[in-house]
């Protein structure tokens, strides 16, 4: 009997696996076809201020 739900829970956690795979590299491929112009992922890049002086 324990022989057996270890094989069904080794099963499921195969499966899971199988799963976190698939969904990592579906979505790795996704951000490597994002140009690196739109900083996808990464800290936006700080710009300096602009101050208008009234004259």
């Amino acid at each position: 009997m324990t022989s057996d739900i270890i094989a069904i829970w080794a099963g499921m956690l195969g499966l899971a696996y199988l799963a976190g795979a698939g969904l990592y590299f579906e979505t790795a491929g996704k951000r490597s076809r994002v140009s690196a112009s739109h900083d996808f992922g990464h800290h936006a890049r700080l710009r300096p201020v602009k101050i208008r002086h009234l004259r």
